[in-house]
């Protein structure tokens, strides 16, 4: 009787040591995939970000220079990207005739008529054809604002 009371408290023990065990196994298993899923998720939405830099160019020597990130789901303009990386400190003007805006100032850097100096802007060092609102940008895109003489 007494192996059989041994028996019986090694299985008993055996019972306990394999539910602790099990328990322990299928919850690191449980996290394991939610951890895998939330590194899915942040994948996905890495896949979904992107960066352009914007540039402002005063023509004496000053440049200033931010990266702004935006959703690739958005349609993002050249105008949001300057307004985002300026934090708003630039105006401009809508012109009804060509749907589109006219950069008058940036970080208080007025366009001089007199001195026929504007801020004109290129987008990976062309000039563009179309304004500020209606050219969109895409992923790694350099903008940059140069105040210059036309």
């Amino acid at each position: 009787m007494d192996k059989l009371k041994l028996l019986v408290i090694f299985l008993l023990f055996w019972a306990t040591f394999a539910s602790v065990f099990a328990a322990s196994y299928f919850n690191r298993v449980e996290l394991l995939e939610k951890e895998v899923s939330s590194l899915k998720d942040f994948k996905e939405s890495l896949q979904k970000n992107a960066t352009v830099v914007v540039v402002i160019n005063f023509g004496n020597g000053t440049v200033f220079a931010k990266a702004v990130y935006f959703n690739l789901d958005t349609s993002f303009s050249v105008l949001n990207a300057t307004l985002s990386a300026v934090s708003g400190r630039m105006e401009y003007t809508y012109s009804e005739k060509f749907g589109d805006v006219f950069v008058t100032r940036i970080f208080g850097v007025e366009n001089d008529v007199n001195a026929s100096k504007y801020w004109m802007f290129y987008v990976n060092g062309e000039l563009s054809q179309t304004g500020a609102l209606k050219t969109k940008v895409s992923h790694n895109d350099v903008i940059e604002w140069r105040y210059e003489k036309f």
